[in-house]
């Protein structure tokens, strides 16, 4: 018999009645108990996942949002080699300059001078101007070297520049013509109203500005009244007054510091007249050793230091600013295939060579005013060349060295039609070098310079960023024969995830790789791609193109001409 354990109604046990016919069986409180039905149960279980999985999305993307916002993940740690980690720390950059890209150009093929002496030699062929397009040139310095003070410009030349100024998108700086009237074939002075007088020079320099940056000048009229107008903001005085080849016409001996701070002054007041926006550089000189270290002029004194010197106090004292940017030249070695090490190391000397000048420009001056390297190459063009790829490494890394160093204008000599030292362009202006990969390796850089305290041998690295923080490019040299490995990670990383790609990157060797990073990529072997360049083995004039690889498509990893 079975009993009903509830107190009801019916007292404390009841009898429970069956129906007749049926089994016995107990009942337990789960048998009355209602149940879930399992379709109730299966939502239930998706609706607690889907839940846990919205709640790890959102953790998750708080996480990346935070990083962005907070600075986090803003660093790269790049091993190269056995060289010592570098840390690239995206939170500091520093823009670069556009004129930091430029080269010397020579007046055009078959125009004349105004002596008539010397024709024009350059090429401007199609190939010239779109190749300086491609290399993203941004300035031309003109009539380039000595032929600017051995003959005197003709305004058609002027005129040739401003065309060539905007068929290369580029700005220009012209060199004043300091050395006074120039023979002409018969032994005639030119221009026939020049003479040795200082304030007649600085006058021409003046008209110079007036016809290249006035479009009403009175100069710009007959068969000058349609001559294109293209402004030149940036211009200098002279070429390399301290070479014992210029002479000052007054003393009809070189140029000493004292006499060209005073023909500096003359010319910048009669330059500045015509146009008070543009900008005098000086002392131009054809190298620079460091602060007190020379060049020195016949009576011992240091070029540089007493130039600044000298425009400091005219300055102070008249209250005027006539300076406006330091220049000079840089070839530091007279023959370049001598102790190959020796060039491949040379560029570690702007290092030492141009926070010093800053400083004694700040204290001569009393501000900052930007530094113009106007001529740069492995050698002067009397000198002994390297072979060409022991040239474009020099260059690649000593570019990136002007860039680290913050040096606002910079024009290699030179674009063409000289062949030493080696230009941009060879054959009349018809075949690009081994030198103009390097600017086309340096047209793909970012915007913005990203301090870097790295070594520097085998392998220099520069590191570049765009405006938006988005972009990463890092360039390698490898100044040496051997490959090398070069492991690219970002650091604080969460979860092995990171906005920034992970990398290994092989680095032929002697060879130049630009590698870009993009920001946010969703794997770690996509969002990167580079352009590399080995250069020639042998003495090789003729260069082979670039090289574009988009990394993660690697099929061979011990291909070392293939980056990544």
């Amino acid at each position: 018999m079975v009993f009903n354990n509830d107190a009801g109604r019916n007292g404390a046990v009841g009898q429970v009645q069956r129906s007749p016919g049926s089994a016995e069986q107990e009942v337990s409180w789960r048998d009355v108990v209602p149940r879930t039905p399992a379709s109730r149960l299966k939502r239930r279980g998706i609706f607690t996942l889907v839940s846990i999985i919205l709640l790890v999305t959102i953790i998750f993307s708080a996480l990346r949002v935070s990083m962005v916002a907070g600075g986090n993940n803003d660093q790269l740690e790049v091993r190269i080699g056995a060289q010592q980690p570098a840390q690239v720390d995206l939170r500091q950059s520093l823009p670069i300059s556009t004129h930091l890209f430029g080269v010397n150009v020579f007046p055009k093929a078959g125009t004349s001078s105004l002596d008539h002496i010397s024709a024009g030699f350059m090429n401007y062929t199609p190939v010239v101007i779109n190749g300086l397009q491609d290399m993203s040139i941004k300035f031309l310095r003109y009539p380039g070297g000595e032929w600017g003070e051995q003959h005197v410009l003709t305004l058609g030349q002027l005129s040739d520049f401003s065309t060539l100024l905007t068929q290369t998108n580029s700005d220009g700086m012209i060199q004043a013509h300091l050395s006074g009237p120039v023979k002409d074939e018969q032994g005639n002075f030119k221009p026939l109203d020049l003479n040795t007088d200082l304030n007649v020079r600085a006058n021409l320099a003046g008209r110079w500005v007036d016809y290249m940056n006035n479009p009403h000048s009175d100069q710009r009229k007959a068969l000058h009244a349609h001559d294109p107008f293209h402004p030149v903001k940036l211009w200098t005085v002279g070429n390399e007054p301290d070479q014992p080849t210029l002479i000052n016409p007054l003393t009809n001996q070189p140029y000493t510091v004292a006499d060209y701070v005073t023909a500096f002054i003359q010319f910048s007041k009669a330059m500045h007249q015509n146009d008070p926006t543009i900008k005098v550089f000086g002392p131009e000189l054809s190298s620079f050793y460091g602060v007190g270290a020379g060049p020195f002029d016949a009576g011992g004194h240091p070029w540089m230091d007493d130039f600044l010197k000298g425009i400091g106090s005219y300055e102070q004292a008249n209250h005027v600013t006539l300076l406006d940017g330091i220049s000079f030249h840089y070839f530091p070695f007279e023959n370049a295939q001598q102790a190959p090490a020796l060039l491949m190391s040379s560029s570690n000397a702007l290092n030492y060579l141009l926070p010093p000048l800053r400083e004694l420009i700040r204290r001569d001056l009393g501000r900052d005013v930007p530094i113009a390297i106007t001529e740069v190459n492995t050698n002067p063009s009397q000198g002994i060349n390297p072979s060409h790829g022991q040239a474009a490494i020099w260059w690649a890394d000593t570019l990136g060295m002007l860039l680290n160093q913050q040096v606002e204008y910079a024009a290699f000599f030179s674009a063409s039609d000289v062949d030493s030292p080696y230009p941009l362009f060879i054959g009349n202006g018809l075949r690009e070098t081994a030198m103009a990969r390097v600017m086309q390796l340096f047209a793909h850089v970012q915007s913005n310079q990203v301090p870097v305290a790295v070594e520097h041998t085998p392998i220099s690295m520069y590191a570049t960023q765009d405006d938006s923080h988005q972009a990463v490019s890092l360039l390698f040299v490898n100044k040496s024969p051997t490959p090398q490995l070069i492991q690219i990670r970002p650091v604080d990383q969460f979860l092995i995830v990171s906005l920034w790609p992970s990398l290994d990157v092989s680095i032929a060797g002697n060879s130049i790789v630009v590698l870009t990073l993009h920001r946010s990529s969703t794997t770690q072997l996509s969002g990167a791609e580079a352009y590399s360049y080995i250069v020639p083995a042998k003495d090789d004039p003729t260069a082979a193109p670039l090289s574009y690889t988009v990394c993660g498509h690697k099929s061979d990893a011990l291909a070392n001409d293939v980056p990544c």
